[in-house]
């Protein structure tokens, strides 16, 4: 008995043009995957993803310009409003009350732009250079605290809104030329106000790269800036902070602010 042989199968022209597009393309992606860079590799810790920030900034004219973090996470609402007045570069902000060493206020406006509509506590103990709606309100009248460190008699955490930060050093040096400007005699216990509201423009301003903001003003007067992680990539842990050292710590702000890794 003789085994039956396998017919050959026969390929139609089609099935053989089809064949050849296949392998045709499976070139073209071998070629293209050859050409193509490595991709690095995934970090085993990748870094959490956060919230864009903004900022803007307030020119006093001879005076300088004071840069300013805008915080989203501390108020969404008032950062609405206060990247609204930046987005209208009007020169109808003002200054009108100067408190050396403790603050200056005045009003965030612009024409057009939706008032404030919530005013949240402070998510924290409000420290220096921080910025909130001035009386507990919604604003649009602010006030930049001056003061050498944290305001616990202001509240734990703050009784009214906080919302931004100035940014550094040299802005904060402007914060302190405003407030010397000249008052009119006053009344011992009372508010100093300027005979005439200063104006001011407000503008955006983009903020230093990284978020959070990497300190560059110290909240506490006496501490120092930890400059050891500026080399760190961005995938470190590990933020420039304001170091509190023991006199600083011990200067009579109360128990509610001492930390323990102090």
């Amino acid at each position: 008995i003789h085994a039956r042989q396998p017919r050959a199968l026969s390929l139609s022209g089609q099935d053989i043009a089809r064949r050849q597009r296949q392998a045709a393309a499976a070139a073209e992606l071998r070629a293209a995957a050859a050409a193509e860079p490595p991709r690095p590799a995934a970090a085993s810790h990748p870094e959490p993803l956060r919230k864009v920030g903004a900022g803007l900034q307030m020119d006093f004219g001879s005076l300088g310009v004071v840069r300013v973090n805008l915080r989203p996470e501390w108020s969404p609402t008032s950062f609405e409003y206060a990247t609204g007045v930046a987005a209208a570069r009007s020169n109808t902000s003002t200054v009108y009350r100067l408190e050396p060493g403790f603050l200056i206020q005045g009003s965030l406006l612009a024409r057009g732009v939706t008032p404030n509509s919530k005013n949240p506590r402070g998510a924290k103990v409000m420290e220096r250079g921080e910025i909130g709606w001035a009386g507990g309100s919604k604003g649009p009248d602010y006030f930049i605290y001056m003061g050498t460190g944290p305001a616990g008699w202001l509240g734990v955490p703050h009784d009214g809104t906080v919302w931004a930060e100035v940014a550094d050093e040299a802005s904060m040096l402007v914060v302190e030329k405003v407030s010397k400007l000249e008052v009119p005699p006053t009344p011992p216990g009372q508010m100093h106000i300027l005979a005439t509201r200063r104006l001011i423009g407000v503008a955006p301003w983009d903020p230093y790269p990284g978020w959070p903001p990497r300190e560059r003003l110290l909240k506490v007067v006496g501490a120092s800036i930890d400059r050891a992680v500026e080399a760190c990539g961005p995938q470190c842990h590990a933020l420039p902070r304001t170091e509190l050292h023991g006199s600083v710590v011990s200067g009579g702000w109360g128990s509610d602010h001492k930390q323990p890794s102090a």
